[in-house]
């Protein structure tokens, strides 16, 4: 993924901690006023508003925006960080018009007509739009959660694309004469996070024989359809300085598991896998994984828990064993890392500061590559001190790498022009067409 120019033509680093965008001239709203600075600083104070934890992951301080003239907005970071303009080229970042409203303004194709909330909102095409006009002359978003639900809206013909198809139920769709299905390599990885500080997974040892036992490749054919890519580290190879190719391989070998559980400490304690509800090809990859689990002798528990307390108990470090999807959303990704293995990262934060230890992170001098990482001006350099800390966690047995994720979108037969975007949050609808 690359970090491309849309409402802002371009940007400059003016020192080590200052970056200044220029906007592009003569963009109107959906009101037809003019987008200026002023209401990209007040649509960034918006969202520092709603998520307080924001300015902290982007590196900015809440009162670190400001307007230097109507197309110039200046940002000032808490550290030097190269990464900055990647960083928010995110879907919270989508610049919004100063009035408050319940109908959001914005400057896209489209414009809203109407919305039903929680149910579905309708657009139409913004005339003013600086570009070609979208083809649809209406599109609809309805708010299906249930994904069966949502295949099944699909095969009666009621809805005409759905996002996030259970992989489980593409093959029918792709067979079936009136629709088809899609699928895009994401910036996301599908693994399990290994609790380093809680008996028994605090052993290298076992950790490593868990590794030996897992067969990628076979999680990917028979519990994912084969949508996917067997993964061989925590990092998805869409992301640039993913370091896949170099890194280490394990099984699966479970005679050398069992060596390995032999040599360890393990005397019999169950361990826990804790899973998300809500994703539903979780549920068959733990019960996969306990399967192989015990061919080597380790007793496992699945702990599943609805949407709402899944965050909250992975970061207490509950559970020995979390399957996650661990994945961007912007195309520069170094939160990513950051969250998961430094010690001050979003998932460790709260129990390194409690008792110092954290949950995923491996220590000081993995926090160490992570800030030099952060900090880095090159591809290549980043590509270094990163791809360190991805070869470290693996060669530890600190994660489990399942398969880099692929999404799936169904769609009517006669349906085209769905824009293949690695980042599902961030693809443009206007050249969807039907033929005829």
């Amino acid at each position: 993924m690359e970090t491309a120019p849309l409402l802002a033509t371009d940007w400059e680093a003016v020192d080590e901690t200052t970056w200044e965008f220029s906007l592009r001239e003569g963009i109107t709203f959906h009101n037809g006023d003019l987008l200026t600075a002023d209401a990209v600083v007040h649509s960034f104070n918006q969202i520092f508003e709603q998520w307080a934890w924001v300015p902290g992951w982007i590196g900015v301080r809440s009162d670190g925006i400001t307007a230097v003239d109507d197309t110039t907005v200046r940002f000032e970071t808490t550290e030097p960080f190269p990464a900055f303009p990647g960083t928010i080229s995110h879907q919270y970042f989508g610049i919004q018009h100063p009035d408050e409203s319940e109908t959001p303004t914005g400057t896209g194709p489209y414009q809203v007509d109407e919305v039903k909330p929680g149910q579905w909102i309708r657009l139409t095409p913004f005339a003013g739009y600086r570009d070609d006009t979208a083809n649809p002359t209406e599109l609809t978003f309805e708010w299906i959660k249930d994904p069966n639900t949502r295949v099944l809206s699909l095969e009666k013909g009621s809805v005409d694309v759905a996002q996030q198809i259970p992989k489980s139920r593409a093959t029918a769709l792709a067979d079936a004469p009136e629709t088809a299905v899609d699928t895009y390599l994401t910036p996301e990885a599908g693994l399990v996070a290994v609790n380093l500080y809680r008996s028994p997974t605090d052993d290298e040892q076992l950790r490593k024989a868990l590794n030996w036992a897992v067969d990628q490749s076979q999680i990917v054919d028979s519990v994912l359809n084969g949508i996917g890519k067997p993964a061989r580290g925590p990092i998805s190879s869409t992301i640039p300085w993913s370091v896949h190719d170099d890194l280490p391989t394990y099984g699966p070998d479970r005679d050398r598991a069992r060596e390995l559980v032999a040599a360890s400490g393990y005397d019999n304690e169950t361990l826990s896998i804790l899973i998300n509800s809500e994703n539903t090809d979780d549920r068959t990859i733990a019960q996969t994984l306990s399967g192989w689990l015990e061919e080597i002798g380790v007793t496992s528990e699945i702990r599943q828990v609805d949407p709402a307390s899944f965050n909250d108990t992975f970061t207490a470090g509950e559970a020995n064993l979390t399957l996650v999807g661990f994945g961007s959303n912007s195309a520069a990704c170094d939160y990513l890392i950051r969250a998961m293995f430094h010690s001050e990262g979003s998932d460790n934060r709260k129990r390194y500061q409690q008792d110092g230890t954290g949950i995923y992170n491996p220590g000081p001098e993995i926090d160490r590559l992570i800030e030099q990482g952060y900090r880095a001006e090159t591809l290549e350099a980043k590509r270094d001190y990163y791809g360190e800390v991805q070869r470290h966690v693996v060669d530890t047995g600190a994660v489990i790498p399942l398969y880099y994720n692929e999404s799936v979108f169904g769609r009517q037969a006669d349906v085209a022009g769905i824009d293949g975007h690695p980042v599902d949050n961030m693809i443009e609808w206007s050249g969807l067409t039907r033929e005829q």
